[in-house]
């Protein structure tokens, strides 16, 4: 069966910006595959989105999950025309000297390599039809250390590059691969939890973080997926290997209100 629409894959699509894409994304008149591994939260997304909107369990660890979730939407859509690579983890937290070699592997697993899968295997799809958007779901905290611990750090930067390097090759093939590096944003990946605990400890995260943000306020899932959206559409079709930040101000340096009083009170030169 082949669809009119557009076809859009999101992985992590049962929560947080992946959630937030796949409504942003339906809206828009896509055809939306959500993935994920929460599978009650990511059937009940696509259940309230309706038609146009259908869930496939995807483990991004794995690749043989790939194969058979690219190969039901070649069969079921015959194309693929955006894939948003969104899954994620915070990842091993604590020094250097603690973090045992398994828990690397286990965040560089969800965090990195799941994005390297994805991007393989649309790359399969999308090459053969001449076109396709891939977006990735990077972060702040791969353009600048400190934002993240130490591995999901490490993680994002390279995702920041893997974009870039990757879009240099299958823009011959007509295919754009662009991230969007968001800041701080309500979703409970910052909280620890996934269960409803994760909305009362985003009240205090939220009230910590916003002194910190030149926009007083952290983000809001749909403000990130509006950026997913805008470079996953013909709209942005001369943008590629682009790492587009979505921080509020935060990599610009510090707030305003926290700069010294002589840079912010005018005082007359004297001559």
């Amino acid at each position: 069966m082949s669809t009119s629409a557009p076809v859009c894959l999101i992985t992590g699509a049962a929560s947080g910006i992946g959630a937030a894409c796949a409504s942003v994304f339906h809206a828009a008149g896509y055809a939306v595959v959500l993935a994920d591994v929460q599978h009650e939260k990511g059937r009940a997304l696509a259940a309230e989105l309706g038609a146009g909107a259908q869930y496939m369990a995807l483990d991004v660890r794995a690749e043989a999950d790939f194969e058979r979730v690219l190969g039901e939407i070649s069969q079921q859509h015959g194309r693929l025309d955006c894939l948003v690579n969104n899954a994620a983890i915070v990842g091993t937290l604590g020094p250097i000297a603690d973090i045992p070699l398994e828990e690397y592997e286990y965040s560089q697993s969800i965090i990195l390599r799941s994005v390297f899968l994805g991007m393989k295997h649309a790359a399969r799809l999308m090459g053969p039809q001449g076109s396709g958007a891939i977006v990735n779901i990077a972060s702040v905290a791969g353009l600048l250390a400190g934002y993240g611990p130490h591995l999901y750090n490490a993680c994002k930067a390279a995702v920041v590059n893997l974009t870039k390097s990757v879009a240099l090759e299958l823009i011959e093939q007509g295919i754009r691969v662009n991230a969007v590096c968001p800041g701080n944003v309500e979703t409970p990946i910052h909280t620890g939890v996934t269960d409803e605990r994760w909305q009362r400890r985003m009240e205090k995260i939220r009230i910590e973080r916003a002194d910190d943000q030149p926009q007083g306020r952290m983000a809001q899932p749909t403000e990130i997926a509006e950026a997913v959206l805008w470079l996953a559409s013909e709209r942005a079709s001369y943008v590629t290997g682009h790492a587009m930040v979505v921080d509020g101000g935060l990599l610009a340096g510090m707030s305003w209100r926290h700069q010294p009083p002589y840079l912010r009170e005018f005082h007359p030169a004297k001559r």
